[in-house]
């Protein structure tokens, strides 16, 4: 299926007035095997709008590109990040990414225990990101959470994410009783930490851990398969939102212009720790691609709620 980037009123007026608008459609491609990417990120910066394609890596933006002036970052797991402005995208039909290698650890384990990192109590968790707040806007594409490890080298084992679901009843009125969970679907991403920046750095592992989950408000991923090594002392685990439909639900927000707005939002909601740790752990990154620590939360949290166990 086709992705549709329907963009806001203030970044429509830069394309000209049409009744009947050009539909421009884009396919985005390995460089080499000329194949579909699949799942692609396409972020429009100053409009602030990201979506997700689909296994065709097909999207289509709407107007006279000449006319606009906006850049595009396209973006997947396993390839470096492709920027382009939309003006540039005129008359092409294609974008192409570069795929990279990420580097790839032996680690021969004697006598290895499993380490269980940032555990907190399930229940206690009362506050989660990825969702509007009547005072903050979320328009981040992911947030990450920081592991440290006594000694570097270990296998990554598991991970436990706690997020926000409701319980929602499709049936009659006299079947009140029938309920299902809201489902979601989500990317699990794995980088070494930036010894520089102090965030997310290169990505451990290229392959794509996508998660679905329809019952659970506390998701137990299993990550043995992926025999993924960290190889230093520090590590992030990230969740990146798919932004399609299967995830789109609303938020009401209140603007001082407009009153309360439903705004569109996407599942899932990740926790936040009720444990106070010594100091920040978590990093978004924003509509940019660029980076930053999460202070939303602080001082009073510092993590999510995000437990990992590793075998070292």
């Amino acid at each position: 299926m086709r992705c549709l980037l329907t963009f806001l009123h203030c970044f429509l007026i830069l394309v000209a007035a049409s009744a009947q608008q050009k539909l421009n459609a884009f396919k985005v491609v390995d460089s080499v095997t000329k194949k579909p990417v699949p799942a692609v990120s396409i972020t429009i910066v100053r409009a602030k709008l990201a979506i997700s394609t689909e296994k065709d890596g097909i999207f289509e933006i709407p107007g006279d590109l000449t006319k606009m002036r906006d850049t595009v970052i396209v973006s997947a797991q396993g390839y470096y990040p492709y920027r382009i402005l939309i003006q540039s995208m005129n008359g092409m039909d294609s974008l192409k990414l570069i795929k990279y290698s990420a580097s790839t650890v032996s680690l021969k384990l004697l006598q290895a225990k499993d380490l269980e990192l940032n555990n907190f109590i399930k229940s206690n968790v009362v506050h989660y990101a990825g969702i509007h707040t009547e005072t903050a806007m979320f328009d981040y594409l992911q947030l990450a959470q920081q592991f440290y490890l006594p000694k570097a080298g270990a296998y990554l084992k598991k991970i436990n994410i706690s997020r926000l679901a409701f319980r929602l009843n499709y049936q009659l009125e006299a079947q009140r009783d029938a309920v299902e969970m809201e489902p979601t679907k989500f990317r699990v991403r794995v980088y070494e930490a930036d010894t520089i920046k102090g965030g997310p750095g290169a990505e451990i592992s290229n392959e794509t851990i996508e998660v679905e989950d329809k019952e659970s408000q506390y998701l137990n991923i299993n990550l043995s398969d992926y025999k993924i090594v960290i190889p230093g002392q520090s590590f992030f685990i990230a969740v990146e939102w798919m932004r399609d439909f299967t995830n789109q639900g609303y938020a009401s927000v209140y603007q001082e212009r407009s009153g309360y707005k439903q705004l569109l939002s996407y599942r899932p909601a990740i926790g936040i720790s009720p444990i106070k740790g010594n100091r920040l752990n978590i990093w978004s990154l924003d509509i940019k691609h660029q980076w930053k620590p999460y202070t939303y939360f602080s001082p009073d949290y510092t993590d999510l709620a995000i437990r990992v166990i590793v075998q070292q």
